[in-house]
């Protein structure tokens, strides 16, 4: 897609010095006829596409690109979830199974981002330190320390 969207080169006749202008006019109006509905499907006006600066286009289409990728992950984050929800319910279809528990839900969203991450790392370091703790306390007790 991005050959296309970049067509406009010497090999179409266009800036070569190859034929007359009419030529060059009628392959000029042929790249953006073609090109202008992808920059259309992009969100861009058919006036910002020909009236405004040529670099327009360009942040349009990276800002296009990380629209795309952001919504890649927002699905794969979708089905990261649907696997959770599915993994913990397996054991209700398992047959051999006497006695199935599914397993609880999570009951927070995923961290997506370095400073959630770390928020969570050290509420379960606290959480550990807290249990280590209580045992060396349960443990001084027994042995009358």
């Amino acid at each position: 897609m991005d050959d296309k969207l970049t067509a406009i080169s010497s090999s179409n006749g266009i800036g070569s010095g190859k034929g007359s202008n009419t030529q060059t006019a009628t392959n000029s109006r042929k790249i953006f006829a073609d090109v202008l509905p992808h920059y259309l499907a992009m969100g861009m006006t058919s006036d910002e596409f020909y009236n405004q600066d040529h670099e327009l286009v360009i942040a349009y289409r990276k800002a296009y690109k990380l629209e795309r990728k952001q919504r890649n992950e927002d699905l794969w984050l979708q089905g990261l979830y649907v696997y959770q929800a599915v993994s913990r319910v397996s054991p209700l279809f398992n047959p051999f199974n006497k006695h199935p528990k599914p397993e609880p839900y999570p009951n927070k969203p995923f961290a997506l981002y370095d400073e959630d991450r770390e928020e969570e790392k050290s509420a379960v370091e606290d959480k550990g330190i807290a249990y280590m703790k209580a045992k060396m306390i349960e443990i001084n007790k027994k042995f009358g320390a």
